[in-house]
């Protein structure tokens, strides 16, 4: 026979059960919080970088970038003024020394041109007709000097006459001083005609030039309108690449503005900046590896500015090789400019964290399954832009993490997952 219990004490005894049930949960609930707070952080394997130490060839470079440069830069000036009426050309334009770059017109300059050759027409005009009244007095001149002969010959035979008539006492004395005097004025006549003749090769000489020279002003006052209303189309003047065109269509200029620039892309060198700390060691002549997109060239360091500008030094890099690809100015290029080689060296590729002047830094090693990794610290040596000589801390076929692991660097292990 089955003894019914009573009401409060069944109550009684599922309370106990939930009570104790709760008490279980949060038993587990805080072991399972106290293991999962021991474990080490986990790091996402897709998110990391790693290296594997090896033994090789270490080269200690340093490393700067910079752009390509020309220091043959020709700046094109117009030497007319003008409205612009075309642009020909815009930059990377390559261009030869006859190619027009920007069209100008000036209708006061055509104006002026006008009217010069019409000066200059003029001019040749008056002295055509000059000439030939200098040739016409030439004639005038020997006609002269043809009639005082005539006249002083007659004259003189006419005293030499009366002279002998005179001696037979036909002819009055009188009469023959007045023949003698006329015969000497008629010599002086013929002999000043004379001077006038033979002074006019001086003064023809005199008056040509003079005439001469006013032509040649006008003459070269039409040359050098023509020469002005030419320059109206700037042209190159060399053989190069456009590297900038200052004008645009519609805008007046004055003679010597600034019309465009052309470079030489046959003489290029790369300008680059390296840190104060690190120009120390470079020298003039130094061996540079010069990156230029895919391509890679020889280069020599030539110049080392002295000013430190913004913690940076300024080197100039003359291009030993030619790349594959037409270089331009303004294209980006890293220099990696070689210090030493050291034959055999343990080495590693430079961890993101690492300073240039660090001698001692933590990294986190992978363990042998790939699973975690442990912090280590280790002694660097020389340090490239590329990689790092290790003196102690890793061995050969360790493999250390290269990212930046910066939010765990406190932490002796880690987990990959």
């Amino acid at each position: 026979m089955d003894v019914q219990l009573p009401a409060t004490k069944s109550r009684r005894v599922r309370r106990n059960v939930q009570v104790g049930a709760v008490v279980l949960a949060l038993a587990v609930l805080t072991v399972v919080a106290a293991q999962l707070a021991g474990r080490p952080p986990s790091i996402s394997g897709d998110e990391l970088w790693t290296a594997r130490v090896t033994h090789g060839e270490f080269v200690h470079e340093i490393a700067g970038t910079g752009t390509l440069v020309a220091p043959e830069i020709r700046s094109i000036t117009n030497r007319s003024d003008g409205l612009v009426e075309r642009v020909a050309v815009l930059p990377g334009h390559p261009v030869e020394p006859n190619d027009v770059l920007v069209e100008l017109s000036s209708p006061q300059l055509a104006y002026d041109l006008e009217d010069a050759l019409w000066e200059f027409e003029s001019a040749e005009a008056e002295e055509r007709l000059r000439r030939a009244q200098a040739a016409d007095r030439l004639l005038d001149l020997r006609a002269s000097v043809a009639i005082a002969e005539a006249e002083y010959t007659t004259a003189n035979l006419e005293s030499e006459v009366k002279t002998a008539l005179g001696e037979s006492q036909i002819v009055s004395a009188l009469e023959i001083q007045q023949a003698q005097i006329r015969a000497e004025q008629l010599l002086e006549r013929l002999q000043a005609e004379r001077a006038k003749l033979e002074r006019y090769p001086e003064t023809r000489a005199a008056e040509d030039a003079a005439a001469e020279a006013g032509l040649a002003q006008k003459r070269q006052r039409v040359r050098r309108l023509e020469e002005q209303v030419g320059d109206l189309n700037v042209r190159a003047g060399v053989t190069g690449i456009v590297q900038e065109v200052n004008v645009e269509v519609g805008e007046r200029v004055a003679a010597g503005t600034d019309i465009a620039r052309i470079v030489n892309p046959e003489l290029l060198i790369a300008r680059v900046r390296i840190s104060e700390r690190d120009v120390a060691r470079v020298l003039v002549g130094q061996a540079v590896r010069l990156e230029l997109g895919r391509d890679t060239i020889a280069g020599r360091v030539s110049r080392i500015d002295p000013t430190v500008r913004e913690r940076f030094v300024t080197l100039d890099i003359d291009l030993i090789d030619r790349p594959k690809t037409p270089p331009r100015p303004d294209t980006t290029v890293t220099a990696r400019i070689e210090l030493a080689r050291v034959a055999d060296a343990l080495l590693v590729d430079r961890p993101v964290q690492l300073r240039d002047d660090a001698t001692d830094v933590s990294v986190f090693r992978l363990a042998g399954d790939g699973n975690s990794a442990e912090r280590v610290s280790i002694e660097v040596g020389r340090i490239s832009s590329r990689q790092v000589e290790i003196l102690n801390g890793l061995e050969p076929g360790d493999e250390i993490i290269l990212s930046d692991v910066g939010d765990w660097s406190d932490e002796p292990v880690v987990r990959i997952r």
